[in-house]
């Protein structure tokens, strides 16, 4: 553990910056047909954040999921990440995963704070004490999923090295959505991304895209989804290792 310590804390300091572009230059994303084979297993819905209707159970995605994966929920701001991992734990059984969401450490801060305002004064704080949940839940035997834009490379490396030090498979689901969708969930979420950051994750997704669908160094499988997808997707976690 102290080890996934250091090489997190390290690749934090050292990571590279990334030049800011025209978000009117930046092309709109080719829909991504879901990697994720086809179930009729029943889903018991539940209220989501972008849309409370359940979904259908005979239009559900399923996606199996191996003893104690490490799943990285990833996607540019607005894609649908925290809408789904919302959905994942007010759906699931008690006991099946770890989801470690910023936005639940952000929204306590801010009722402790007295509002939003100076986020970016304490938006360190949201994201130490997240990391820290991170790595006190790694030894856990319950299947952890993530939330991370997960636009950085190095950030894909640093999270794809702390799961193999605690011997999780890790998994890659990318959020595929429009421009146009991305600051539709924004709006509807209440929480705009500054530009100058949104223009930097959209440089970065732009530049991933193409290679999206053919896998990611350090994980164990890429699956890449809309967010129609997103909304009724059903993780299927293994109770134990086989």
């Amino acid at each position: 553990m102290k080890v996934g310590t250091a090489v997190l804390s390290s690749a934090l300091f050292f990571a590279p910056t990334t030049p800011v572009p025209d978000l009117n230059t930046l092309p709109e994303p080719v829909p991504a047909a879901a990697r994720v084979p086809r179930g009729g297993g029943a889903s018991r819905g539940g209220p989501t954040r972008l849309d409370p209707a359940d979904p259908d159970p005979g239009q559900t995605s399923r996606l199996d999921l191996p003893y104690r994966a490490f799943v990285i929920v990833g996607g540019v701001p607005g894609a649908g990440k925290s809408t789904l991992l919302h959905r994942l734990r007010v759906t699931s059984p008690r006991g099946v995963f770890s989801v470690r969401d910023p936005e639940d450490i952000r929204t306590r801060w801010e009722r402790l704070l007295g509002g939003r305002r100076g986020y970016r004064y304490w938006r360190p704080l949201v994201y130490l004490e997240h990391y820290v949940r991170l790595l006190l839940a790694l030894p856990g035997r319950k299947t952890i999923v993530l939330h991370d834009t997960a636009t950085r490379g190095w950030a894909r490396r640093v999270l794809s090295i702390l799961a193999r030090l605690s011997g999780r498979p890790a998994l890659l689901l990318w959020l595929n959505v429009s421009l146009a969708e991305s600051l539709d969930g924004q709006r509807i979420r209440g929480r705009k991304v500054p530009e100058r950051t949104l223009r930097r994750h959209w440089r970065r997704w732009s530049r991933l895209r193409p290679v999206t669908e053919d896998g990611e160094p350090g994980f164990e499988s890429v699956h890449t989804i809309t967010r129609d997808v997103a909304r009724r997707i059903v993780l299927a976690p293994t109770a134990r290792r086989r």
